[in-house]
């Protein structure tokens, strides 16, 4: 009984040279990073022009020292001169003679920088002929066949099924045999998980080892497939294909975040799968829902969420629609087509006019205001009819001034009053009159997200007249070329697609994926269940099918699992069956030396792979072990990383995607920025640390010794027993309940200390005393949690004279109104050692007479001074500072003669080989209470929920 989180191994990152880039990072490069390159700096920093003696258009390149510095630093974006330039950090900057690069391609490069500047090979782009011609022999695009199960040598020993032939024969080329069946209590707990995401209780797997019939297994299988957890469990790995989120992420000018019926789709998600909705119409319905909806039944509307709830990019339609084109293409048919907006598709047969023609479908299509959207069922309560009547009442009272004004002025100009017409409404206002708009539009986004608002569907409507797309000339909206029809893609449609003719075309784009005749879309869904069974799929690139993905290991068997799926109705219940019923599934999942070293990466599944519990699993297997899980189904999402935690299932929890919980991204949880076709998987400490150390573990191991039948155990050793039988299902074995007895006896007769550490950063106000080379530090008393401040009091600025609005925040922070409340940002060293410090202290405003830098240590005293004027910035950098435990660096700004306008910038990074502590990215409010200390029988029941036992499926 390993702690499997206290034993995290140590993974050395090759540099990207060392390694092939995957296909994810080459997707990133062709679709964010090379039009950026290729529009704005090739130019100047290109083969025939090298401004500065800085070329921009290849790795290599960039890997090259410039005047300032290096271009690029591989991993390092705020060490690369390419990023501080496109920041316009320091004096250079880029574009030199064009304005500023929009926020997002600045995160982009920078994100690819961080990456470690993943470059794909330096191919020529095809033409579309030439393309199509030398990959028409990729597998993908073949007709789907229904290949006959081999003949095989011992399928009467092992084989069970048809599916363990295609298997048994790969195996036999190979000489190795398959593994053994697993014991039955792996076998159902793996079953469970993979078709619940709960553990199996101990009475269930009572239950199935005492049941000796030849199809006990099947009726496992079939009862979790029945089970209402089941469409919890698969509509959350949905989700991720989705890329669901209950917010819309960054927005500008004030507009409210919230979807306010996101959950709507996560409930048709779970609904669907619970009630097997065959797959082909599981695909119409969320492309063309709004068009098969009838007789007042908008049901099929609410499925549109997978369309609808993407990132709004501040509202750019063009990435809007590209987004939707993504999670179409990549998530339905596991092909790029988003790679082809700025220029055909370098390694795939697809043209700018595939693409271009795809979105013209989502050109054509338009989404209604919240509070207009598909009512799902039933009368709206008469409050929120009420409410919703009067915010509509202020919104139009608003427009109505605002056009009299308007009217107004135009008659005193030109001698007649003006009329706008409807859709003309808020074309001519200035920046503060559409403000106040957003805000009353807002509180109607704000009763739509409150529990009294009725549910409604995220719906797609048809525009009421088609757009005819043209292909962008580099992906650039404003240089529109050659017209093309909205139509579906030319390589799955025999080089010669018609167009489409019934409104946006969404339903005829619809019915081509969702067809048996579309080579991608079964075997896409089949290798991503499998995937889902085994922990890897067939194909080990499941959300690129195209050339630059991996080919299948198994390619009959993909085939023949996608023709049967096809053939047994698209039923995704039945095709649950036909895998986990196989001998392949049933394997026991025990390392064998022999075949490990035949097969060292077990592509030919000679034996189950161990999985460990994802995020939701494991999650939701704390709650159900102490008996905590609440297994309401829908509604709208709960926090789930917030004390009071919330008790209901992970699927059903807010997902805010600007700022989702730190523990979602520790276990690996997908990014809901982007469609995810599989979690990545890693081990890092900061999981043994959520495990030791979370209030929510504990909360659950505190409640695990809470509960009844373990409070009428009689005697330690029956204590043990039933700790074991909730956290395991099964009984304790004499050596574990001896060693849970001398774990116990020593926590009660040696109890731990519970000294409070001190964080590592600190914000308060004083000043600095030359003379005495000593800080005096006052912690600030109140946090501000709405914007995030720490500052001197509730009320800001502070009553008090000389205090001011001496204040912190992640960027920088204001000084007191004079030296004796500067502000002061205070690091405590944790360890002895030697760091280095670097950042810069920025003064934007234009008046005022500018402000004092210090850092100063507690030990060493002043080790840097700068003094920084009105609109000015001074680097703080320092190479090398020692350091001793507990000794405190102290980032002191102080406002000089007065604080007018001494608003500043600075949040110091500090750096050491094992590790950076950055201002920034780790500034936090007051930390959370600390819970009471655990008792001795809950620390053992924390310490069982830390094991390998608990942690993985078998």
């Amino acid at each position: 009984m390993r702690p499997f989180f206290h034993s995290l191994a140590l993974v050395a990152l090759l540099p990207l040279a060392a390694r092939a880039i995957t296909p994810e990072e080459a997707e990133f490069f062709e679709k964010e990073i090379r039009p950026v390159l290729v529009e704005q700096c090739i130019k100047c920093h290109g083969p025939e022009k090298q401004k500065g003696d800085v070329r921009l258009d290849s790795r290599a390149a960039m890997l090259k020292a410039a005047d300032d510095g290096q271009v690029a630093v591989p991993g390092k974006p705020d060490e690369s001169e390419l990023i501080k330039s496109i920041r316009h950090q320091g004096d250079s900057k880029m574009p030199a003679k064009a304005d500023k690069l929009p926020e997002h391609q600045i995160a982009a490069l920078a994100e690819w920088v961080k990456m470690g500047m993943p470059w794909p090979e330096n191919e020529k782009a095809a033409t579309p002929a030439a393309s199509a011609e030398a990959t028409k022999g990729h597998w993908s695009w073949q007709p789907i066949a229904n290949p006959a199960p081999p003949a095989v040598k011992d399928a009467a020993k092992w084989a069970r099924t048809d599916l363990d032939r295609f298997i048994l024969a790969k195996l036999e080329e190979k000489k190795i045999t398959p593994s053994p069946l697993a014991p039955k209590r792996t076998l159902i707990r793996r079953a469970t998980y993979d078709l619940t995401g709960l553990p199996p209780s101990a009475e269930e797997i009572d239950a199935f080892e005492k049941d000796s019939s030849p199809n006990a297994f099947a009726k496992v299988v079939d009862r979790l497939l029945a089970s209402p957890r089941y469409g919890e469990r698969w509509g959350r790995f949905w989700l991720d294909v989705a890329r669901y989120s209950d917010t819309k992420g960054y927005l500008a000018g004030g507009e409210e975040r919230r979807y306010p019926f996101s959950y709507t789709y996560r409930d048709w998600v779970i609904a669907a799968f619970n009630r097997d909705l065959p797959y082909d119409q599981f695909i119409v319905q969320q492309i063309a829902g709004d068009q098969l909806a009838k007789d007042g039944d908008n049901t099929p509307m609410a499925a549109q969420g997978f369309l609808t709830l993407g990132r709004r990019f501040l509202n750019s339609q063009p990435d809007i629609i590209d987004d939707r084109i993504d999670v179409v293409c990549r998530g339905l048919m596991g092909l790029s087509v988003g790679c082809a907006r700025c220029h055909d598709h370098k390694f795939d047969p697809i043209t700018q006019k595939d693409y271009y023609a795809l979105y013209g479908v989502f050109g054509s299509s338009m989404e209604k205001p919240s509070g207009e959207l598909p009512l799902l069922g039933g009368t709206p309560d008469p409050e929120y009819q009420k409410q919703l009547a009067e915010r509509e009442a202020d919104i139009e009272n608003f427009f109505v001034e605002k056009e009299t004004l308007f009217a107004w002025r135009t008659l005193l100009t030109v001698g007649a009053p003006a009329v706008l017409p409807q859709q003309m409404r808020g074309q001519f206002m200035d920046r503060a009159g559409r403000e106040a708009l957003t805000k009353l539009k807002n509180k109607i986004d704000e009763l739509n997200a409150s529990p009294l608002a009725p549910p409604r569907a995220m719906a797609l409507l048809d525009a009421p007249q088609p757009m005819n797309p043209h292909v962008f000339v580099r992906g650039n909206p404003a240089r529109p070329g050659e017209p093309v029809p909205r139509r579906f893609l030319a390589v799955l449609s025999g080089g010669d697609p018609k167009p489409f003719e019934k409104g946006s075309g969404r339903l005829e784009l619809a019915q081509s994926i969702a067809s048996k005749s579309n080579p991608l879309t079964a075997r896409v869904f089949v290798n991503r269940v499998w995937n889902l069974h085994f922990g890897r799929g067939l194909v080990r690139t499941p959300g690129d099918f195209g050339t630059k993905g991996e080919p299948p290991t198994h390619p009959e068997l993909l085939d023949w699992l996608a023709s049967k799926f096809m053939a047994d109705g698209w039923s995704m219940k039945k095709l649950h069956r036909t895998i986990m019923l196989s001998a392949t599934y049933q394997q026991a999942s025990d390392d064998r030396p022999d075949a490990a070293q035949a097969d060292p990466d077990n592509r030919l599944l000679w034996r189950t792979n161990r999985r460990r519990l994802d995020f939701e699993a494991m999650r939701d297997s704390l709650l159900a072990c102490a008996g905590q899980l609440d297994l309401q189904m829908g509604g709208r999402g709960v926090e789930l990383a917030a004390p009071p935690f919330a008790k209901r299932r992970a699927v059903y929890g807010y997902i805010d995607r600007q700022n989702l919980p730190g523990v979602f991204r520790t276990f690996d949880f997908a990014s809901p920025d982007a469609m995810s076709p599989q979690r990545f998987v890693t081990t890092v400490p900061q999981q043994a640390l959520f495990m030791m150390n979370s209030p929510f573990v504990i909360d659950n191991a505190r409640a695990l010794v809470g509960q009844p039948k373990y409070q009428e155990a009689n005697a330690y050793e029956e204590e043990v027993q039933e700790l074991y039988r909730r956290v395991f299902a099964r009984k304790a074995e004499r050596a574990e309940v001896d060693a849970a007895l001398r774990f116990v006896m020593n926590a009660i007769t040696n109890p731990a200390s519970r000294e409070a550490e001190k964080p590592v950063w600190q914000y308060g106000w004083g000043g600095y005393d030359e003379s005495a080379k000593r800080v005096d530090f006052h912690p600030f008393p109140h946090f501000a949690d709405k914007g995030k401040i720490w500052q001197a009091g509730a009320k800001f600025p502070d009553p008090a004279p000389a205090v001011g609005y001496v204040s912190l925040h992640a960027d920088g922070g204001h000084p007191g109104r004079d030296s004796a409340h500067s502000a002061i940002r205070r690091w405590t060293a944790p360890r002895d050692g030697v760091v280095s410090i670097t950042g810069t202290l920025e003064r934007p405003e234009p008046t005022g007479d500018g402000v004092l830098g210090r850092i100063v240590s507690s030990r060493a005293g002043e080790l840097l001074k700068v003094e920084v004027g009105a609109k000015q910035s001074a680097p703080t950098n320092l190479a090398r500072v020692e350091v001793k435990a507990g000794e405190t660096l102290d980032f002191i700004v102080d406002p000089r003669a007065d604080d007018t306008s001494d608003s500043f910038r600075w949040h110091p990074v500090i750096g050491s080989d094992d590790g950076n502590w950055d201002a920034k990215a780790q500034f936090a409010g007051p930390p959370p209470p600390r819970p009471a200390a655990l008792k001795p029988w809950e620390q053992y029941a924390q310490v069982l929920l830390e094991t390998n036992e608990f942690a993985f499926v078998d």
